[in-house]
């Protein structure tokens, strides 16, 4: 199962008393929610089953789904806190140029002239780009996702190559 499935939201409550989840959704385009049909729900003991999307809407902020066979609170409670995951093939296809943040997430982040920085341990998103936390050799670096910085990812290599403006690095 590992690598085959990726947590793309959390159940966060409730929508309503007629059974609908609120789903934080991890994707900024919520319309991408609206394609999947099925999904897979992983409580906190570990409990991993399949369920048919009957109904999904995007509200606000989350994701308002329905799920087969879950008609009222008393069968939506148990759900609230699970992961929410598909089948790595069903996630969208991305544009050019754009990547999941699984597939950045522990890469291998060199300069252009061949320097290792580390892996590529967490992404914050600030608003108007991503932020790669990169660490290794005892130190942390602040890498921003932006074109003069990122000058090519390789997911089949597993290594992003970057160019460090000026202060970047602290140099």
């Amino acid at each position: 199962m590992e690598g085959q499935y990726i947590i793309i939201g959390r159940v966060s409550g409730l929508h309503g008393i007629k059974g609908k989840l609120r789903i934080h959704y991890y994707n900024e385009r919520r319309s991408d929610f609206l394609s999947y049909r099925k999904v897979y729900l992983e409580d906190r003991d570990g409990h991993f089953q399949p369920h048919e999307i009957q109904e999904a809407r995007i509200h606000r902020k989350f994701i308002s789904a329905r799920l087969k066979g879950c008609e009222g609170i008393a069968d939506a409670e148990k759900f609230i806190g699970a992961s929410v995951l598909v089948k790595r093939k069903n996630l969208p296809p991305l544009e050019e140029g754009e990547y999941y943040w699984f597939e950045i997430i522990g890469m291998d982040v060199v300069t252009d002239d061949g320097r290792s920085l580390g892996r590529v341990k967490t992404i914050l998103p600030t608003g108007g780009n991503d932020v790669y936390i990169v660490r290794g050799n005892g130190r942390e670096w602040l890498i921003p996702a932006i074109e003069e910085v990122i000058v090519r990812v390789d997911r089949d290599k597993g290594q992003m190559v970057i160019h460090p403006i000026e202060g970047l690095l602290g140099e």
